[in-house]
């Protein structure tokens, strides 16, 4: 029997999740290894997160319903709704996929990420001894301009993970819903709406080939990047 038999719906594909676990990986790498200077490997995996964010932006367009931001991106009266709701006692209205103000705070991830990896690319270490692949397309000082704002930039990003962290916590402890579970198997488990049953929750994933071709693209982008650089 389907999860969808139990009470469960689909709600992530299997390239959704593979790419936020896998971002997970690449940034406590990325942490490590500033951390303990291995900056030969600190860019590897910067120029993995870059491919990353952006198969993350091609599947947010042409992905899969729950994953595109045209289906999960609200306007502020939407917002305002779901904090009202958890302000409210009680769990929270069912819901797939992201909710309004989770959809937010996807793209403010992505943007300081894409902040970070962008400011990497044209970076120079103190010494100068490693430099990002476009470093040397920009002055020396704006070189060091992208360094200072590359280290600030982090502190950002610890910030928006922590709330991210928080977030999924409150929700399992205050309004009993596991955020982590579906995006592990793929599945939620949800009270389905009056009238509603399995046949109206289709799950909208598009074939796994084009996931493989965006993610091509991706990784030739970034691979032409550091070779043409």
């Amino acid at each position: 029997m389907t999860p969808a038999g139990k009470g469960g719906v689909p709600v992530w594909d299997l390239p959704i999740r593979l790419f936020h676990w896998l971002l997970v990986a690449d940034l406590a790498g990325l942490w490590w290894t500033a951390a303990h200077d291995n900056l030969a490997l600190h860019f590897k995996l910067g120029y993995a997160a870059l491919a990353l964010l952006l198969f993350r932006l091609f599947w947010g367009v042409m992905g899969s319903d729950q994953a595109r931001f045209a289906h999960f991106l609200k306007g502020p009266a939407a917002v305002l709704s779901h904090l009202r709701h958890m302000a409210s006692p009680g769990p929270l209205p069912p819901q797939r996929g992201h909710n309004a103000l989770g959809g937010w705070a996807v793209v403010v991830l992505l943007l300081v990420l894409l902040a970070q990896v962008g400011t990497g690319l044209f970076a120079v270490d103190d010494d100068g001894m490693e430099e990002g692949p476009l470093a040397h397309r920009v002055g020396a000082s704006a070189a060091k301009l992208a360094r200072r704002l590359h280290h600030a930039n982090f502190s950002l990003i610890q910030i928006v993970v922590a709330v991210h962290v928080a977030a999924v916590l409150f929700y399992l402890l205050v309004k009993r819903e596991n955020l982590v579970r579906p995006m592990v198997t793929g599945w939620k488990r949800l009270t389905f709406l009056p009238g509603e049953g399995e046949a109206g929750v289709g799950h909208g994933w598009v074939p796994l080939w084009r996931a493989g071709v965006l993610a091509a693209v991706a990784a030739g982008l970034v691979a032409g990047l550091v070779v043409f650089a």
